[in-house]
């Protein structure tokens, strides 16, 4: 059933982000992804690329999101169209700001976190994410898991396209 509100081919994503001071033990990390995002230049369009750490085939995405208004960066819609290498690398030779993350899973609390390690100039930058199925359940879960330093759900620094810009704030501010 389509969500009218997220839009025809959009779905409402319901997250909570915090900051980590450092990757926690019980991550798995055997089972995740080597990312690169690209934030294409003028647009609201993210191009990812996923390669699972075990080898495989990779996962190639031109994503939208769209964050309602007032902004809340917890709560948003996103779209997806799912690529072949070969039109991947057509919109790869857009300009766009990009990042590089390594991506595992952590089980805690009955809940499924993904958890991404920064690379290159966003090096030290660790992010958990938790999804959210309903509003409800996204509201009611307020609680700041025992590996987190603090919850940046609504602070726009913590956004994919915030990080890749060129003029972002270093790591340094960020876990300040």
């Amino acid at each position: 059933m389509v969500n009218e509100e997220a839009g025809k081919y959009a779905r409402y994503e319901f997250e909570r982000r915090f900051l980590l001071a450092r990757l926690p033990e019980a991550v798995r990390k055997e089972d995740g992804w080597l990312i690169t995002d690209r934030y294409i230049t003028g647009t609201r369009l993210r191009l990812r690329r996923m390669e699972p750490f075990g080898g495989g085939e990779s996962t190639f995405k031109l994503g939208q999101k769209e964050v309602p208004s007032p902004p809340d960066f917890s709560r948003m819609t996103i779209t997806n169209i799912y690529l072949s290498a070969v039109e991947h690398e057509v919109f790869a030779a857009l300009p766009a700001h990009g990042l590089r993350k390594r991506r595992y899973r952590l089980d805690h609390d009955d809940r499924a976190f993904s958890v991404d390690v920064f690379e290159d100039r966003l090096a030290g930058l660790i992010l958990a994410e938790v999804g959210f199925e309903t509003t409800d359940e996204w509201r009611e879960d307020h609680h700041l898991p025992e590996f987190a330093l603090r919850d940046v759900s609504y602070d726009f620094r913590y956004t994919g396209g915030s990080l890749a810009a060129p003029r972002a704030q270093g790591v340094a501010e960020l876990l300040a």
